[in-house]
């Protein structure tokens, strides 16, 4: 008995010709045999237009875990490069994914180049070079094609400046709104004119529903609104159902019965929680999981860019400790008449040696500056200290209460909606507006920003003070100063 090979949720539109079967019929010469469900799925991902281009430029495939995306991936990838000789671009969120996609395509084209052991001599043959480094691996062969394997990380940079046919995000459940900002235009001039990204992925975690959110966004976009030129396999519940029920098993999934084992299915049905099985092998998407809001977009943010740092106006600084006392972020706002707000970050310190930085900078501007805001449990009572004892003004230092916490971010989101306030693209400012969730705070429905694994939210909380400040103070000093 194997697994359901039809998937419970598919949209493709209609096609004439495919290089599918012909990539399936490579991946059999080369000891990678694709499941029939998996050969479905390559004809739809390599469908030609009536001009011989790829008919999909968007391929999203969840399915649960274990279920051997592999199977469809490295076929096609594969194919690619030996028969369309694209540029690829696979990334994955860790390091290990990246290295054993890495790793199968090797055991197939050989350790290096003239390889004499290489196992298919052929394609050997076509080894032009490896490059490997901390964290990308990459190949290059004589017929041009070329394929870099990436890890993706908390970095919204890479990636930049390349140009691909295919991109590859693996692990989809942990994509980040700023990474797809990154990687997304990376095939928008696909050297071959046929531009392709897969996503690839399982349902994300609840607890880590923000780093899921494009890859759930997308999904449902294709539920609700289904394109020419894109394409989605899935397998899911609607519910969490009877975990115990076998027949469910295989329903969800499609590889069940090939290397995916009844054993290890029952193993987890009686030892995980109800929904963190039927996330984790029956594809069901939760209510919550489309998704944890993030305050800020990624696309509002970006409009709100400028490409040089304005100086002037009134003008108010914000530190913000992080709940640990670890680091503090000093932010500042410039606004300017008759002109939008400007906010950056003048730095993020590690306070393993004090807080003598921040009182040396503050100190510097106090006579300038119209407001200087400290927030943070850790160290700001410190930090107020250091500053009245440098004879800088009481009305110049505000503690702000929680509904002022509260006010900062909410105003401060509304403007980057609204695109009423300005930035210059930092990329540690850049990553904790786009990438941090609300939290709760007060009792009201208040929130702030939430620090995440790959976002710091005392960056985006002390710049939303600093707009607040600069938006609410009535003090007016003379000449401004900045912190350069």
């Amino acid at each position: 008995m194997t697994g359901n090979q039809v998937p419970t949720y598919s949209w493709c539109a209609s096609y004439d010709r495919t290089e599918g079967k012909l990539a399936s019929a490579l991946a059999d010469a080369y000891g990678l045999s694709p499941h029939p469900w998996q050969r479905t799925i390559l004809n739809d991902w390599l469908a030609l237009d009536d001009e011989g281009k790829l008919l999909n430029s968007l391929c999203v495939l969840p399915v649960s875990r274990q279920n051997g995306k592999t199977g469809v991936c490295d076929p096609r990838e594969t194919w690619g490069l030996v028969h369309r000789g694209e540029y690829i671009l696979h990334t994955a969120q860790e390091y290990q994914t990246a290295k054993k996609a890495f790793d199968r395509l090797r055991e197939k084209f050989g350790a290096c180049r003239n390889d004499p052991r290489a196992r298919y001599p052929e394609l050997n043959r076509m080894v032009k070079r490896y490059t490997t480094s901390a964290n990308q691996m990459v190949l290059d062969l004589t017929n041009g094609a070329h394929i870099e394997f990436r890890t993706r990380g908390s970095n919204a940079d890479m990636g930049r400046g390349g140009t691909f046919d295919l991109v590859v995000v693996d692990e989809a459940q942990s994509y980040t709104e700023a990474q797809d900002a990154a990687l997304s235009p990376l095939n928008s001039a696909a050297p071959h004119g046929s531009p392709q990204t897969i996503l690839m992925g399982t349902v994300p975690d609840p607890a880590t529903a923000y780093k899921g959110e494009k890859f759930a966004t997308i999904r449902k976009m294709l539920h609700d609104e289904p394109y020419a030129g894109a394409c989605i396999h899935e397998w899911s519940a609607s519910e969490i159902g009877d975990v115990m029920d076998v027949q469910r098993w295989y329903e969800f999934n499609p590889s069940l019965g090939f290397q995916l084992l009844e054993a290890g299915l029952l193993k987890d049905a009686r030892t995980m929680e109800p929904d963190a099985f039927a996330r984790e092998h029956l594809g069901w998407w939760p209510e919550r999981t489309v998704m944890l809001d993030l305050p800020i977009k990624a696309a509002d943010w970006r409009a709100c860019a400028i490409k040089e740092p304005k100086r002037g106006g009134i003008v108010a600084y914000a530190v913000k400790f992080s709940p640990d006392g670890a680091t503090g972020a000093l932010a500042a706002c410039h606004k300017l008449e008759d002109e939008k707000p400007f906010v950056y970050i003048v730095d993020v310190k590690n306070l393993a040696v004090g807080i003598g930085w921040f009182v040396e900078q503050l100190v510097k501007v106090q006579g300038e500056a119209a407001q200087i805001v400290i927030d943070g449990q850790s160290n700001a009572q410190a930090l107020n200290d250091r500053l009245l004892a440098e004879h800088v003004p009481s009305k110049c230092i505000l503690r702000p209460r929680t509904g002022d916490v509260i006010a900062a971010c909410s105003s401060f989101s509304n403007a980057v909606r609204e695109r009423t306030v300005t930035h210059f693209g930092q990329p540690a400012l850049d990553s904790s507006a786009t990438g941090c969730p609300r939290r709760r705070i007060g009792t009201n429905g208040g929130w702030g920003f939430q620090t995440t694994d790959d976002a710091d939210a005392t960056l985006i909380e002390a710049a939303s003070l600093a707009y607040w400040a600069a938006s609410t103070t009535k003090r007016k000093p003379g000449r401004r100063a900045v912190i350069r």
